[in-house]
């Protein structure tokens, strides 16, 4: 069992590492049940690089905000555990990790995260989730709503009226452009995002990333490596009554 004293975050919530973990056979496919309490007896390896390609360093979060999909609540989870109850309307919640790898139709409702392989494809399913990684496709008829964050990987060419997230992260050889205006809270890109960018939170450019179009928020960072063609208004304390050039 992992040291419960080691728990730690990097602020991106729980959802990549569990790629590594189905490798090893621990996640489970859709209609099972399995969450990270199961997958804390697997622990992350110990020498996970600290600039890593992946929206998280590590399987169990020490807190993370949960959204009751029937009443809309919002409350914070410490630990782990299968299920919960609402808070306000005692709605109970799955707390499961699932794993797309083939043709999906069903809908999936959990708290916890989603990974659509590049070999899954949701058809007409709606997933609806803590975190969701879209490595696959997913035709006109479905809808991805993530709580968290969403993660768009190259293969992936959603229709933006299809997603609704409150985190974006724009993968490593993904392409992706919205027409419509897209509002988070934190962005961080990796691969290239043509948009019109409102953002509460950081938007990060990592290198190879790019941002082309327009972008207004208060904080923006860009790494070496990483590139900027875009209108940039960032303002002091998310005040957009004062924009400026950044």
């Amino acid at each position: 069992m992992a040291d419960k004293k080691a728990k730690m975050m990097d602020g991106y919530s729980v959802v990549r590492s569990l790629a590594k973990a189905k490798q090893d056979g621990v996640l489970p496919q859709p209609g099972a049940h399995r969450n990270a309490e199961d997958l804390s007896s697997h622990p992350p390896p110990a020498a996970m690089p600290t600039d890593s390609p992946h929206i998280v360093k590590t399987i169990q979060p020490t807190k993370r905000t949960i959204r009751c999909f029937k009443c809309g609540y919002e409350f914070q989870l410490a630990g782990t555990t299968k299920t919960i109850y609402c808070s306000k309307c005692r709605e109970k919640i799955d707390l499961g990790d699932y794993v797309v790898d083939r043709p999906w139709s069903e809908e999936i409702q959990t708290g916890g995260s989603v990974i659509v392989r590049p070999t899954g494809r949701l058809e007409n399913a709606r997933v609806r989730a803590g975190n969701v990684i879209l490595e696959g496709e997913m035709d006109e008829n479905s809808s991805i709503e993530c709580t968290q964050w969403l993660e768009l990987g190259a293969a992936a060419k959603p229709h933006p009226r299809q997603l609704t997230m409150r985190n974006l992260r724009v993968a490593a050889g993904a392409e992706m452009v919205f027409k419509y205006k897209l509002q988070v809270h934190h962005l961080e890109l990796l691969g290239t995002l043509e948009a019109d960018v409102e953002a509460t939170g950081l938007v990060s450019i990592r290198a190879g990333g790019h941002l082309k179009g327009t972008v207004r928020g208060a904080h923006l960072q860009v790494e070496e490596g990483g590139g900027l063609s875009a209108r940039a208004f960032i303002w002091p304390q998310g005040n957009p009554a004062v924009p400026g050039d950044g």
